[in-house]
């Protein structure tokens, strides 16, 4: 599997892992869901939220990520 392939099959599986929890998650229960590093899986995060497919709201020290609504 090439580096592309495995960055979004990545991709698709934390899009996943959010969508499958409405109420989001930290970047902590994403890394540790996905097996991911802390640093990769914040990483991703801050890429799908740069390209406006997601969304954090600061709880305490915490960020909770979750999909971006659609605006219909």
């Amino acid at each position: 599997m090439s580096r592309s392939e495995r960055e979004r099959e990545t991709r698709n599986r934390l899009l996943a892992t959010l969508s499958a929890n409405k109420d989001g998650l930290t970047i902590s229960d994403i890394s540790r869901v996905l097996g991911l590093h802390y640093t990769t899986a914040s990483k991703y995060l801050a890429v799908l939220e740069a390209e406006n497919k997601l969304m954090h709201r600061d709880i305490g020290m915490a960020k909770v990520f979750k999909l971006k609504e659609v605006e219909t």
